[in-house]
């Protein structure tokens, strides 16, 4: 029979924050060892003066007394603090992206929006492996996932073996493979040729049929 084991305070607030989170976003992302992951992400962006939006080609061109005006698709738009500024479109093959956002504030020299950015990235295969985090399309939230014994993180190649006297066992680690509640858990890789992610997780609860975790997972996608 394993170990009973009696949650130190720290952990208990580790635990139940993610439990929180779990609630809040549990449904961001698809079931494990699916073909296709949806991240819902909360942005926070800035775009300076004479430059675009990655990757939509929107344009802050200048503010002035009425407001700021953006070049969308080579149209002049005045906007206003809380005017809002969408796009959608394909920032590479296998991704779909939808920016949501509204008009924070801005000045001479920068425009900041805040919002949303839905991220689809299909025919997923989570590599492990060095990844490049100098692409300017980079977009980071909390997600919160229940694994089953026996399927992946989502998002990853990391695998829940089951409860052992140790902890949590995963797969998939070149490294120590147990966590206990509270304990973190790192994966970066790629998800498809030109998509690199970094998950930082933390074990909420875990038995032997399911693994719960919580964190943030941070996205770039390559041009």
């Amino acid at each position: 029979m394993p170990r009973a084991r009696r949650p130190q305070p720290l952990m208990c607030i580790i635990a139940t924050s993610i439990a929180i989170l779990i609630g809040l976003v549990g449904c961001m992302s698809g079931p494990g060892n699916a073909s296709r992951l949806t991240y819902q992400l909360a942005t926070a962006l800035s775009v300076p003066v004479g430059e675009e939006l990655p990757p939509t080609g929107i344009r802050y061109d200048r503010m002035e007394d009425r407001g700021a005006y953006l070049i969308i698709n080579g149209q002049q738009a005045l906007k206003k603090k809380g005017d809002s500024l969408s796009w959608s479109g394909t920032p590479r093959d296998g991704v779909s992206l939808t920016l949501k956002q509204r008009v924070l504030w801005y000045t001479e020299d920068e425009l900041h929006l805040v919002g949303t950015a839905e991220v689809e990235v299909d025919d997923v295969l989570p590599t492990a492996g060095p990844i490049d985090t100098t692409s300017l399309v980079k977009y980071s939230g909390p997600v919160a996932y229940g694994v089953k014994k026996g399927r992946t993180i989502p998002g990853s190649s990391l695998t829940y073996l089951g409860e052992t006297d140790d902890g949590a066992e995963l797969g998939g680690l070149s490294e120590y493979p147990y966590r206990m509640v509270g304990d973190s858990i790192v994966w970066e890789g790629t998800l498809r040729p030109g998509v690199y992610s970094r998950l930082d997780l933390r074990v909420a609860q875990f038995d032997d049929r399911t693994l719960r975790v919580g964190g943030v997972v941070t996205l770039w996608i390559g041009p």
